[in-house]
């Protein structure tokens, strides 16, 4: 018995060595991300703005999760293009990722500048938030084309296996944004004193940084998934089609899972800007610990794609039950890692109030129930997603948090008139629960182990 369980779950070293070539620099891109927005916010707390940039970033986090189901959609393709050596097919598959992900960006943009003042104030209803708040959109949202076009090459690149090139770029976009916070935010050096509107101007500035590099690199040393215009950008409605799709579900349902995290936020909100405030320090701290779930998650999409591009279904089906075990690993030592240092990272943020700090230690601690699960829905809608199976990845993400996670959150507010943000984030962990319930059995019955490449011939 033990030996069948180690022989199915276990894999060779050769595995895990592969597994961290393309998981341990994502996990780092990860971990420089969060060290950006964790310095953000720590910085931001100490001119109390932390409740106005917790409203003014949904907008932008909306758009980040249909951004992610653009690149994500892209990434089955291209991941398979690349395992089956089809270089043509890359360079078309990243155009058209370009092409969409400028859509999104360019809308998201014009609803900040033209609606940003009715955005805000949907998520809290103190009108100093808000005005402040604004202050960082108006800004902030002139970075969303840059951003949208570095995750557009992140995810390229995580599809060919040469994760350590974003990361490289990583590391410049966090050097640069901690600096001009610093200099911005607080008129160091000569520069003017802008608060948090000089933290957006500093994302700015870092975004675009980033995005420049990536496009210079990637002309210069001639990366396969590049071409001339006609050959990325000249689509075939052949070509198209069965791209977006796969593609469009996946869209739909980080659109739904975008906003839905935002209404998670409205709920905190409805608590008072205390448990707002309290909830987005909580929330940064603990996405230190994603960090895990981000590397598994791709390497798992990717790998799973790449031997799925190959037609070899049965070499498939034995690296999802060795990322099985990976995600027990995982979800043990990162659930102790975010009880044992929940408290000196809050403490980072300097709260003069004691309860304030205790109620983010609390809300940090109790992100330990979530990562646990998250780590293995995570390979579940991974493997889900590198084998096509996106219109029930739809339902598994967005669709349970739609008719499990935020009815659970506003009953309980409205009907059940819970004040407790501790309370409330117990039980919306339900949803993670019945995700995890669903998706194992979707993920026995193999109907995502398919060869994508045959599709757009």
């Amino acid at each position: 018995m033990l030996a069948s369980l180690k022989k199915k779950y276990v894999a060779p070293a050769s595995f895990y060595r592969r597994v961290g070539v393309v998981a341990i620099p994502i996990a780092l891109q990860q971990i420089l991300n969060q060290a950006a927005g964790f310095v953000d916010t720590i910085m931001v707390s100490s001119i109390g703005g932390v409740a106005a940039v917790a409203v003014a970033t949904q907008l932008d986090t909306i758009m980040a999760n249909v951004g992610f189901g653009i690149n994500s959609g892209a990434s089955i393709y291209a991941a398979q293009f690349y395992g089956a050596e089809d270089y043509q097919s890359l360079k078309k598959v990243f155009g058209l990722e370009i092409m969409i992900n400028m859509i999104n960006a360019l809308f998201f943009m014009a609803v900040a500048i033209f609606f940003g003042s009715s955005v805000l104030a949907f998520y809290s209803g103190d009108a100093e938030v808000v005005k402040v708040g604004l202050s960082y959109l108006s800004i902030s949202c002139l970075a969303y084309v840059f951003s949208s076009l570095t995750n557009a090459y992140s995810f390229v690149y995580r599809s060919i296996q040469k994760t350590h090139i974003p990361m490289y770029i990583g590391i410049q976009v966090m050097i640069v944004n901690i600096i001009f916070n610093y200099l911005l935010i607080f008129g160091k050096f000569g520069f003017p004193a802008m608060g948090v509107a000089g933290a957006a101007l500093a994302t700015l500035i870092a975004t675009v940084s980033g995005t420049c590099t990536h496009v210079i690199y990637a002309w210069k040393t001639k990366q396969p998934f590049l071409g001339t215009f006609q050959e990325m950008f000249h689509q075939r409605m052949s070509f198209v089609k069965p791209v977006v799709k796969r593609m469009f579900p996946l869209i739909c349902n980080e659109a739904f899972f975008g906003f839905g995290t935002s209404l998670y936020v409205k709920a905190f909100g409805m608590l008072g800007s205390r448990s707002l405030e309290i909830y987005k320090i909580g929330n940064t701290v603990a996405n230190f610990f994603f960090i895990f779930a981000a590397g598994l998650n791709n390497a798992t999409s990717l790998m799973l794609g790449s031997v799925l591009g190959k037609g070899d279904i049965k070499e498939a089906q034995k690296y999802g039950n060795y990322f099985v075990l990976m995600a027990c690993v995982f979800a043990v030592v990162a659930g102790v890692g975010i009880i044992v240092f929940a408290d000196p990272m809050v403490g980072l943020f300097g709260m003069s109030d004691p309860s304030m700090h205790e109620g983010a230690v609390l809300i940090v601690r109790l992100f330990a129930i979530r990562i646990a699960f998250r780590m293995f829905n995570v390979i579940i809608m991974a493997s889900l997603r590198a084998g096509g199976d996106s219109l029930f990845l739809m339902f598994l993400d967005g669709g349970i948090m739609w008719t499990v996670g935020l009815p659970l959150a506003f009953i309980s507010i409205i009907f059940f008139h819970v004040t407790s943000y501790a309370v409330l984030f117990v039980i919306i962990q339900v949803e993670q629960l019945a995700r995890l319930i669903v998706g194992i059995i979707r993920y026995r019955q193999g109907k995502w182990m398919r060869n994508l490449t045959e599709e757009t011939k």
